[in-house]
C-alpha cells in the first residue's frame, strides 16, 4: 500500500542481533519474541513468516503468539491474514494495548482499499481499537498519534472528527510537545496560508522541523496540486535532521518529490534523482516497492523502457501488495 502522509511507526525500539535459537528455547515466549523483532529489525520478515507459521494453528489460543504472526503478515502487506490473526489475539487479550494498536492499524489500511461499504465497517474497528490502545496506554505518545491521525484524515461517515483530533493533540502536548504540534499540524487545513502560519507562529519549534513542510506537502498532494507540493517536500529537505524522525521525514520528502513527479506529470529528472537517493538512503522503507514503481513510471516517461522494466519486473514477480500488482500490470 502506497504511503502518502504519516503513519504510526511499526518498528520501533534498537537494532536487535538475530539469534539462532535451538527448538527447546522457541519454547520460551519471550525469547521467540526477541528473536522475531530482530528478524523485523533486520528487514528479513519472511523469516520470521516462516518462524511463526508452523507454531499457529487454527486451535491456537496463545494471544502473543497470534499477535506475532499477525504483526509479521502486516509488515509484508498480508493486510487480511493480519486482521484475522490479530483479531483472534484482541479477543484473547483485550487489554493488551499494543495489539489493539496493531489490529487498529491493520483495519485501517484495510479500510483504504476496501469498498464504501467495507471500508466503514473496517473503519469503525480501527476507530474503536485505536480508542482502547489510547485508554489502556494513556502515556504513549504513540495511541495519541494513531487515534489523532485517524480522526484528522478519515471523513465524517467513517468516524473522522477534527475537532476531537485537535483536542487529543491539546493533550498530547502535554506529553511530548512537538509529537502534539505536529498532530495539530495534521488536523488543521495546511493548504489554508493564514491557519498554517498561524501555526508556526503558535509553536515555534515547527518552522525547523521538516515534518511541517512533508505534512503541508502531502495536503497539497492530495489535491493534486503537486507544483506547490514538491516545493514544500523540497523545503523540508532543507531542515536539519536533528533526530531520527526528521531524518525519516526528509527521506519521506524524497519520495514524495518522485511521487508527485509522476502524479503532476512534471520535473521528472528531478523525481528521478529524488527517487534514487531514496532507494540508496532507505532500502527496508515500508513504501520502497512503491518508489521502485514511481522510479520506473518516470522512466517510461524519459522513453527509457528497458531501464524502467529492470526495476518493474523483478518487483512483479515478487510484491504481495494487491494495489501495486495492478499498478506494475499496467505498464508491463
Amino acid at each position: 500500500m502506497e504511503i502518502i502522509m504519516f503513519k504510526p511507526t511499526l518498528l520501533a525500539g534498537l537494532m536487535l542481533p538475530v539469534l539462532l535459537m535451538s527448538a527447546a528455547s522457541l519454547a520460551d515466549t519471550s525469547s521467540l519474541t526477541t528473536q522475531v523483532k530482530a528478524l523485523w529489525q533486520a528487514g528479513d520478515m519472511q523469516a520470521a513468516q516462516a518462524l511463526l507459521s508452523p507454531m499457529v494453528t487454527k486451535k491456537t489460543k496463545d494471544a502473543r503468539l497470534l499477535a506475532l504472526l499477525g504483526q509479521t503478515e502486516a509488515l509484508i502487506n498480508n493486510a487480511d491474514k493480519a486482521e484475522d490473526l490479530l483479531e483472534k489475539a484482541v479477543k484473547l487479550d483485550s487489554n493488551n494495548a499494543d495489539y489493539q494498536h496493531w489490529y487498529a492499524t491493520v483495519s485501517c489500511n484495510l479500510a483504504s482499499s476496501a469498498s464504501m461499504f467495507s471500508a466503514l465497517g473496517y473503519a469503525k474497528r480501527c476507530k474503536n481499537a485505536y480508542e482502547t490502545a489510547l485508554e489502556l496506554a494513556p502515556q504513549n505518545p504513540r495511541s495519541y498519534i494513531a487515534l489523532g491521525s485517524f480522526l484528522a484524515q478519515a471523513p465524517g461517515i467513517a468516524g473522522g472528527d477534527k475537532d476531537k483530533a485537535l483536542q487529543l493533540a491539546a493533550r498530547l502536548k502535554q506529553i511530548e510537545p512537538l509529537q502534539g504540534a505536529l498532530l495539530e499540524l495534521n488536523a488543521s487545513d495546511l493548504q489554508n496560508d493564514a491557519t498554517f502560519n498561524a501555526l508556526l507562529a503558535k509553536d515555534k519549534l515547527l518552522t525547523q522541523r521538516p515534518e511541517t513542510y512533508l505534512q503541508r506537502g502531502v495536503a497539497f498532494s492530495r489535491a493534486d496540486e503537486h507544483a506547490k507540493a514538491m516545493v514544500l517536500f523540497e523545503q523540508a529537505l532543507t531542515m536539519p535532521a536533528s533526530d531520527d524522525e526528521a531524518a525519516e521525514a526528509k527521506a519521506q520528502a524524497l519520495y514524495q518529490i518522485g511521487r508527485s513527479a509522476v502524479k503532476g506529470k512534471l520535473a521528472v529528472d528531478k523525481g528521478i534523482a529524488a527517487l534514487q537517493q531514496f532507494l540508496a538512503q532507505q532500502p527496508a522503507a515500508d513504501n520502497i516497492d512503491w518508489a521502485k514503481l514511481r522510479l520506473g513510471q518516470l522512466y517510461i516517461a524519459q522513453q527509457q523502457q528497458a531501464k524502467a522494466e529492470e526495476i518493474l519486473k523483478p518487483l512483479l514477480a515478487s510484491t504481495q501488495d494487491k494495489e501495486l500488482k495492478d499498478e506494475l500490470q499496467k505498464l508491463l
